[in-house]
C-alpha cells in the first residue's frame, strides 16, 4: 500500500484529503476547489481583494530611499479575506493564481507558504481549504521556476503538501493552462510526460508528492475518465510509483469539485473499488470511506462497510482512519481515539495508522500525531502508535533516531516510551 496524502474536511463533513499518505484536497463538498476548474460551481461575481500595502514606518522608508529613491512600494503578501474571496469566485483556482502570481513578483514561495499557514492556524475556512490553495502556490511557482526539480525545491509540506501537486499539474498543462482549457492532452502525451515527470533519484517524500500530484492533475487532463488515467500510471517502472499515482487519481475523483464528473455511484458504497481491476484495489479503497461519508455513513457503518471488503479490509480502515486526523488538528485528540477503538484487532491498528500518517504528511513532524497516540486508552495501542509513527518518520521522511527522539520531547509530556522506540 501506498501511504499518500492530503487535506480534508471538518467535524460533521465528510474527510476531504491529502496523502504520503495522504496528499489531498480536503473541503466541505460545497467548497470544495477543483485542481484546475473550468465548470462553475457558484454563481457569485468574481471579486478579487487586493491586500492593501503595508506601510512601513518613516524611518525605514527613509532609509529605503537613500539605497535607491525610486524603488516602487513591495505589494503585499495575500489577505485572508482576498483569498477567501476567490475561493467564493466562480473560477476560483484561476482567482488565486492570479493572486499568488502577483505576489510571486515580490516575495518568495516559501513567504507565501508561511503565510498560508498563519492564516490556517487562525481561521477555520483557510484550515479546511488550504490544501487546494496551495495548489495554486505551486501552479504559480512551476511558472515561475520552469522545472519540477526547481519547484519542489522552493516548495514545503504546507496544507499536506499542496505546493509539490500544483507544480506538477503545470508541468502537465504549460502556461496555457485557462487559455486552452478545453483542450486536453492526448493519452499518449500524458503517458509520454507521465513517464518523465518525476525524478527517480530524489528523496522519497518529494517523489511522493510528485506522484501523487501526477495523478490528481492525470484525471483532470484525461478528462475525468478512470479508468484510462490508471493506465496511464501504469506506464511508471515500479510499483511503488504506480500505486502514488494510483492514490492521487482516486483521491482527485472523489474531491473533485464538478460532482457530475465524478465516477461514483449515488447507492453503491463500494463503487468504483468493487469494478476495478485488482490491481487497483488497494489504493481505491485507501480513499474510498471518504465517499462513504459523504454518502451519509457513520463510523460505526464505515467499520461494517470495510469488513465486506474482503482482502481490503485493513486498507479500508486505514481511510477511516485518515477521514478521522481532522478532528485530531483541530484539537479533539481523544475523541478520535476513541472512535478508532470502536474497531478491535487490527482493524483498530489500521484506523490509528490512518490516522498518524495524515497528520505526519500535514505538518511532516510529530506535533499532533504523537499526542493522538498518548490519547489512545490502551498501553499497548499507544505503542504501536508510536512505534508506527517512528517507523513512518525513518522510512519516508527518511528521520534519524536522535531527530524523531527530539520530536518525542517536544510533543508529549512523557515522552521516554517514544524516545526508546526511535533511538532503538
Amino acid at each position: 500500500m501506498t501511504l499518500s496524502g492530503t487535506d480534508s474536511t471538518y467535524l460533521s463533513e465528510p474527510f476531504n484529503c491529502s496523502r504520503g499518505f495522504f496528499s489531498l484536497g480536503c473541503n466541505k463538498r460545497s467548497r470544495i476547489i477543483a485542481i484546475i476548474t473550468h465548470k462553475a460551481s457558484r454563481s457569485q461575481p468574481l471579486v478579487l481583494i487586493f491586500a492593501a500595502v503595508i506601510l512601513r514606518s518613516f524611518e525605514a522608508f527613509a532609509a529605503a530611499q537613500e539605497i535607491k529613491s525610486a524603488a516602487p512600494a513591495p505589494s503585499a503578501l495575500p489577505s485572508a479575506e482576498s483569498i477567501k474571496s476567490c475561493m467564493e469566485s466562480r473560477n476560483g483556482a484561476e482567482c488565486m493564481d492570479n493572486l499568488f502570481g502577483a505576489a510571486l513578483k515580490q516575495h518568495s514561495t516559501l513567504d507565501i507558504l508561511r503565510q498560508i499557514q498563519r492564516f490556517q492556524d487562525e481561521d477555520p475556512e483557510i484550515r479546511r481549504d488550504c490544501h487546494p490553495i496551495v495548489h495554486a502556490v505551486g501552479r504559480e511557482t512551476y511558472r515561475v521556476k520552469g522545472s519540477i526539480h526547481d519547484s519542489f525545491s522552493a516548495c514545503d509540506q504546507t496544507c499536506h503538501s499542496g505546493c509539490y501537486h500544483g507544480s506538477v499539474e503545470r508541468f502537465l498543462r504549460g502556461d496555457n493552462i485557462y487559455a486552452e482549457i478545453t483542450k486536453h492532452p492526448s493519452t499518449n502525451e500524458l503517458k509520454q510526460k507521465a513517464a518523465i515527470a518525476c525524478d527517480p533519484k530524489i528523496a522519497m517524500r518529494y517523489r511522493f508528492q510528485c506522484l501523487h500530484g501526477l495523478g490528481h492533475a492525470l484525471l483532470y487532463f484525461a478528462n475525468y475518465k478512470l479508468v484510462p488515467s490508471l493506465e496511464i500510471c501504469d506506464v511508471l517502472a515500479e510499483e511503488w510509483g504506480r500505486a502514488s499515482c494510483y492514490g492521487g487519481v482516486f483521491m482527485e475523483n472523489v474531491f473533485n469539485a464538478a460532482p457530475e464528473s465524478r465516477d461514483l455511484s449515488p447507492t453503491d458504497v463500494h463503487y468504483p473499488c468493487n469494478k476495478l481491476d485488482k490491481k487497483y484495489r488497494t489504493e481505491c479503497y485507501v480513499m474510498q470511506t471518504s465517499r462513504m461519508t459523504e454518502m451519509g455513513l457513520t463510523t460505526e457503518n464505515l467499520f461494517q462497510e470495510c469488513a465486506k471488503a474482503g482482502e481490503f479490509q485493513i486498507h479500508c480502515a486505514t481511510s477511516i482512519g485518515r477521514d478521522l486526523s481532522n478532528f485530531v488538528r483541530l484539537g479533539s485528540g481523544l475523541a478520535t481515539a476513541q472512535k478508532c477503538e470502536l474497531a478491535s484487532g487490527e482493524v483498530r491498528l489500521a484506523c490509528v495508522r490512518g490516522v498518524i500518517y495524515a497528520l505526519i504528511d500535514n505538518t511532516w513532524d510529530g506535533r499532533y500525531a504523537l499526542p493522538f497516540c498518548a490519547a489512545l486508552s490502551q498501553e499497548s495501542d499507544q505503542a504501536a502508535c508510536y512505534r508506527d509513527s517512528v517507523d513512518y518518520f525513518k522510512g519516508t521522511f527518511e528521520k534519524s533516531g536522535a531527530e524523531i527522539a527530539t520530536d518525542c520531547a517536544k510533543n508529549l509530556s512523557q515522552p521516554n516510551r517514544c524516545i526508546e522506540l526511535a533511538t532503538r
